[in-house]
């Protein structure tokens, strides 16, 4: 099974490949507004259109009901949201000569039929581990993410895992894996303009289940601070309960996160060293990179292949943190020139506009070996 990040380049006439597009039915227990499905099915989407493929996504679920069953705490209403998006998921009508793809999962809660065979199955996460945050493992007896996770892969003609570490995870139970990275499109960003500034941006941008990463990290930059460094922390999403008075929280929207990367001198991707944070897909710093915005990031999983090839340092310990911010601080050229490198190699590396062909050629393939 091939593992690298490469795609079929060869064209076939129609008896082989369609001339006409092929459609991809997308299916998700996640709506548009989670970064997820965005980023790997609807924004890929769009790219795929030029070279052939028509992306149908259908999520079990709508924006406003996920928006309630995240809130905090039991209500009859979560409930009802929950088994009427598992219906959902069971009732989706196959489309003649469609490829089906499942991205995570089909529904948020099991439900008869979730074991479907299927074409294509995408994930970005480790879910074969089940849930990540604490919050939702204790959902996760309800969830079973893990079992429904390794069915999809088992079952499915090709897996598209979002880095190697997932690809090696899923290898035991797929029969073809493929990894497609998470992308970005640097042409929809506007770059950071780097000059010299008397209060040094350092920024961040993730959701309330991963502001836990952020803790180890905030004391370093509170002691920096108390030491006399003129900082401040933009937070974009965050949990609300992470303040301190050089800390500015922004609520989470697409336009607002790029706007708010033209602010950042430094973006931060801190992260555990565990087996599921070893999963990710590194998008923060891809977002980071896109803007021309240096970075600094914890050395876990594809975070490492990132910073070298990217642009950046490395910090481990509240010690590596420290000398790392620091060093970028009072340097304005050098996080503008880290900047420029980092752009060119999501351009050349993770941009949408490189992988829609290799994307598509994939499931043209899948398309006409049926």
């Amino acid at each position: 099974m091939n593992t690298t990040p490469t795609a079929p380049t060869s064209s076939r006439t129609d008896s082989g490949w369609r001339s006409s597009p092929i459609t991809v039915v997308a299916e998700s227990a996640y709506p548009e507004i989670t970064a997820a499905p965005r980023v790997r099915v609807v924004e890929m989407g769009a790219h795929l259109q030029s070279h052939g493929v028509e992306i149908d996504f259908r999520p079990s679920i709508s924006n406003d009901e996920y928006a309630l069953i995240s809130r905090r705490g039991f209500s009859p209403a979560k409930t009802v949201a929950l088994l009427r998006s598992a219906a959902r998921a069971t009732r989706s009508e196959r489309n003649f000569g469609a490829l089906t793809l499942v991205h995570r999962l089909r529904s948020l809660v099991p439900w008869p039929r979730d074991d479907r065979p299927l074409d294509v199955y995408d994930f970005d996460d480790a879910l074969y581990l089940g849930s990540g945050s604490s919050r939702q493992r204790r959902l996760g007896a309800l969830k079973l993410e893990a079992r429904r996770c390794i069915n999809h892969m088992s079952s499915a003609r090709l897996v598209l895992a979002g880095n190697h570490v997932l690809a090696d995870a899923a290898r035991q139970h797929a029969k073809r894996i493929e990894v497609v990275p998470s992308c970005v499109d640097p042409a929809l960003q506007a770059l950071r303009e780097h000059r010299d500034v008397e209060v040094l941006t350092l920024g961040w941008i993730g959701s309330a289940t991963t502001s836990s990463y952020l803790r180890p990290l905030l004391a370093v930059i509170g002691e920096l601070h108390a030491r006399g460094w003129p900082i401040r922390l933009v937070l974009m999403g965050a949990s609300g309960l992470i303040r301190a008075p050089w800390i500015e929280h922004r609520p989470w929207s697409l336009s607002a996160e790029r706007r708010m990367l033209t602010e950042v001198d430094v973006g931060l991707m801190p992260l555990p060293d565990d087996p599921w944070a070893r999963g990710k897909c590194g998008y923060k710093l891809l977002r980071y990179f896109s803007a021309g915005v240096p970075a600094i990031a914890s050395p876990v999983g594809v975070n490492t292949e990132l910073i070298k090839g990217g642009g950046g340092l490395s910090a481990s310990s509240p010690a590596d943190w420290s000398a790392a911010i620091a060093e970028l601080a009072g340097d304005a050229l050098t996080r503008r020139e880290i900047g420029k490198r980092a752009r060119r190699f999501v351009e050349r590396e993770y941009s949408y506009q490189a992988w829609a062909p290799r994307v598509a050629a994939l499931f043209k393939e899948l398309a006409g070996g049926r």
